[in-house]
């Protein structure tokens, strides 16, 4: 098999919260951000445009040569990183759940990339930017929450995005923006609807799912059409609420994975996941893992600057004190469910002081240590040995401390002055390295 190949650009579409159709969200890393643009360089858009013709895009076409010609395009260029420093994929991991071989792939795609009797069976929906967090490796793009801090932050009332500049505007409920609205466009339900019948597995982000009503909407059209029983339906969810009313519908689906982001535990998920409480968030993890068999559920922990050091006192905590039963408890998995946070490059862990490297690197192995004489299973021993040298690997890959260090400093500092909390407080190991 190609050591290339994933297949995801034949059998899955992804939307970003302001509806632009993009490859997949590990594209996100790159200048493009991933997003499949007509010839004229607009973004295709799923409140706007033909979600099928999106499918047969000259990238899409090219991602799918490279792929079975064994070549890695710009695109997947996270996934080639993390391969490369040892961290588990979402192509290998995309390639261990569906059958969709390399081989069917071939027999599927003409010379110059196109497809056309391939259905899309794995989508990837983000109904709008509503979100109640301002998580600091995130952003007015992925949280509405996050409008008034940005302002505050920088200045102005514009962001980027990938359709270009968004402004924030006011009226007496608060801070809204109009360019996050794309779900409220008929045809894309009517396209939607039009292939539920093959659809075999939908992933929710957001903004947060949980508050987002077009995801209820989905779910309950789903049941109404009698195809909910053989979907799989993934979230990705801060946890900071889980509403009777979700659970009910999940009863009605074939499987529902939830990813929990949850980046540690106490003060420091609530500095990075502002403005979460970790004793609300844990009682919902704790209902979590009492519920049905056909709910599995994972804490999907980001590494970044800030919590790199707390990531170790958090799986043992996990393996110690958490008492989950259904959380994190396949072979596979049995510790946490981790991705470093490749953006934005200054909360990246390659940005600490090479002193503070050399010492995570120590406490990471010794880690492994206690592990051992822990006596924890092999599975346990497994993934602690891949979470190790998988984060170690990538931390000591590269120097980001020379060009982003600085940009670390002041966006910490800053936006510790406007959420009236202190980084020092949560790590005290940066008091060497920064001037309070």
């Amino acid at each position: 098999m190609s050591d290339t190949y994933c297949p995801i650009p034949w059998i899955f579409q992804a939307v970003r919260a302001n509806g632009d159709i993009r490859v997949c969200c590990q594209a996100n890393v790159t200048k493009n951000q991933g997003v499949i643009r007509k010839l004229d360089g607009t973004a295709y858009n799923a409140g706007q445009d033909v979600l099928e013709e999106s499918r047969n895009a000259e990238m899409m076409k090219n991602i799918r040569l490279n792929m079975l010609n064994g070549v890695w395009s710009e695109e997947c260029g996270r996934c080639k990183k993390e391969e490369e420093n040892g961290l588990v994929s979402r192509r290998t991991y995309e390639n261990q759940q569906w059958k969709f071989t390399i081989d069917e792939a071939r027999s599927k795609t003409t010379s110059d990339g196109t497809i056309s009797d391939v259905p899309v069976i794995y989508y990837d929906l983000r109904f709008g930017n509503f979100c109640n967090l301002k998580c600091r490796m995130c952003g007015p793009t992925d949280s509405s929450a996050w409008y008034d801090d940005w302002i505050k932050l920088t200045g102005t009332n514009k962001f980027k995005d990938t359709s270009g500049e968004v402004s924030i505007l006011e009226d007496s409920k608060g801070y809204y923006s109009t360019e996050f609205d794309w779900p409220n466009h008929e045809p894309f339900w009517d396209q939607l609807e039009s292939n539920v019948h093959n659809i075999q597995h939908v992933y929710f982000a957001g903004g947060e799912p949980m508050l987002i009503e077009r995801h209820y909407d989905f779910l309950e059209r789903c049941i109404d059409q009698d195809v909910a029983k053989n979907m799989i339906i993934e979230y990705n969810t801060n946890m900071s609420t889980l509403p009777t009313r979700v659970t009910k519908l999940w009863e009605s689906f074939k499987q529902v994975r939830v990813g929990a982001s949850i980046d540690g535990m106490g003060s420091m998920l609530e500095y990075q996941r502002y403005p979460a409480k970790w004793e609300k968030t844990l009682r919902n993890l704790e209902y979590l893992d009492s519920m049905p068999a056909n709910i599995i559920a994972w804490l999907a922990f980001t590494v970044t600057a800030y919590n790199v050091n707390h990531m170790i006192d958090f799986m043992k905590w996990k393996l110690v004190k958490s008492g989950f039963i259904k959380i994190n408890s396949t072979n596979r998995r049995p510790i946490i469910t981790h991705h470093v946070a490749h953006n934005p490059k200054h909360l990246n862990i390659r940005v600490l002081p090479h002193q503070y490297k050399q010492e995570l690197t120590e406490k990471f192995y010794d880690f492994l240590k206690w592990v051992e004489e822990n006596k924890y299973n092999n599975y346990v021993q497994k993934q602690a040995h891949e979470i190790v040298n998988g984060v170690v690997s990538y931390m000591n890959s590269e120097n980001y401390y020379d060009s982003h260090w600085q940009e670390f400093v002041e966006y910490t500092k800053k936006l510790d002055i406007i959420r009236y909390e202190s980084i020092f407080y949560v790590e005290p190991r940066f008091k060497e390295y920064i001037n309070a």
